[in-house]
């Protein structure tokens, strides 16, 4: 269980370093614990993720029922929490970086909450016509273009690898989720993942 001083103190460290700044680090544990609490981050961006899944979905985006529809938004929601780390764990032994693999993802989680939170943002001034579309779809960009960088900062700062290192982690990062959005489109179209 986690208390609410740790989800606030790991919430400013992750704002700390979306400024690059680098003492935002203090804030964090380096602890197995600290990383399965790091987990709450994903509850707590759940009811972001639901409410952006709502804005966006269209009848043309389904193929499926309702309740097939919530169970394949449900599993890619978990499997883009965890792909990541399991990958990056057999990367961290590659790379002999396993000592700093627990920080990078109690960080990781917690700067993913910053994110969404981001995204959503955008998409909710996007959904009441506070922007227009070609506008939100630039400033969609900067985020995305925003949150490379931000991964990337952390990837190096707490992996503690050149920058170089850093955007392949974020390169990886991305192809990751950019497969699993990709698989998840698929069944949410009623195709099989492989074979059509």
């Amino acid at each position: 269980m986690i208390n609410f001083a740790e989800v606030k103190r790991s919430i400013f460290g992750a704002w700390l370093l979306a400024r690059f700044d680098q003492s935002g680090l203090l804030f964090f544990e380096n602890s197995l614990g600290a990383f399965w609490r790091s987990y709450w981050a994903a509850l707590l961006a759940a009811p972001l993720y639901i409410t952006l899944i709502f804005i966006r979905a269209s009848d043309s985006m389904y193929a499926v029922g309702p309740l097939s529809a919530m169970t394949i938004h449900t599993s890619n929601y978990i499997i883009g929490w965890f792909a990541m780390p399991f990958i990056m764990l057999y990367v961290c032994r590659i790379i002999d970086k396993e000592d700093q693999f627990l920080k990078y993802f109690i960080v990781y989680n917690w700067a993913t909450l910053l994110q969404v939170s981001l995204i959503f943002f955008i998409a909710i001034l996007a959904k009441f016509g506070v922007f227009s579309p070609v506008l939100n779809g630039f400033l969609t960009f900067i985020a995305i273009m925003g949150v490379l960088v931000y991964k990337g900062f952390i990837a190096r700062i707490t992996l503690i690898i050149p920058s170089s290192g850093a955007f392949g982690v974020v390169a990886l990062d991305l192809m990751i989720s950019l497969l699993v959005e990709s698989w998840t489109a698929k069944l949410l179209m009623g195709h099989r993942l492989f074979g059509g």
